[in-house]
């Protein structure tokens, strides 16, 4: 498995799209999702990972998954790509952690074209861990390569991604189980290597402490390669 794209909350659509197009990235409308709840817009980056810019387009969520984040726009969640999801959740390791039977999603773009996939989720009482991501149609609908991957400030890649959680130890020996990936321990915390990025688990420093007790434990913070050093987007 990788990492798909990392889900970024915004209040606005058309103003973050706008802000992020100034900040030198290419930004490709996404679509209203089969719910009618939000909508997206990607930042498609070169080695096919995205940032999700999302945006709710109602007030009224309901029991939406994310509505508890509605607060706190930034980095919310992640998810991996997996190429045979309903084995996974039937096999022993998605018993293991928990994980969600399959559901179906979509989204319908700009130019109508109408996108699907199928997802499957962690435990909500499990922080830490990614959704699952399967596509039904070409994932180059979803994700489009080409123009749309190239940046005027040389973006490349999300380079790392860090969580923060109460019990780094056993956040990232589930991520080591799930993503067939070694868990190794760092002064601050633990590290893995999904593909191209690297992934951190640590406790939460005292900065974060009324973040996550509000918002609860997870996504912290990321970095996007450029062509000359790194950027980093925190949650807040």
């Amino acid at each position: 498995m990788h990492l798909d794209h990392i889900v970024f909350l915004v209040d606005d659509l058309d103003d973050a799209t706008a802000r992020w197009a100034r900040d030198g990235y290419t930004v490709t409308p996404g679509g209203i999702h089969a719910d009618g709840l939000t909508h997206n817009a990607l930042i498609c980056l070169a080695n096919g990972s995205y940032i999700e810019l999302l945006a709710f387009r109602t007030s009224i969520v309901g029991a939406h998954r994310w509505a508890r984040f509605r607060a706190f726009p930034g980095p919310i969640d992640y998810a991996l790509a997996h190429d045979d999801l309903p084995a996974f959740v039937a096999g022993p390791t998605g018993q293991r952690l928990g994980y969600s039977a399959c559901d179906e999603g979509g989204r319908r773009r700009p130019d109508g074209v109408e996108i699907r996939w199928r997802t499957s989720w962690p435990p909500e009482s499990v922080p830490g861990l990614p959704f699952l991501i399967e596509d039904l149609t070409p994932r180059d609908q979803r994700v489009p390569a080409g123009s749309a991957r190239s940046h005027p400030n040389g973006a490349q890649r999300i380079a790392s991604l860090t969580l923060a959680v109460h019990q780094p130890a056993e956040t990232a020996q589930r991520l080591a189980l799930l993503c067939g990936a070694a868990a190794e321990q760092i002064a601050e915390g633990w590290a893995l290597q999904l593909g191209a990025t690297q992934l951190y688990v640590r406790q939460p420093i005292p900065a974060e402490g009324a973040l996550i007790s509000r918002r609860g434990e997870g996504i912290v913070s990321f970095t996007v390669a450029l062509a000359s050093g790194e950027l980093r987007f925190y949650a807040s």
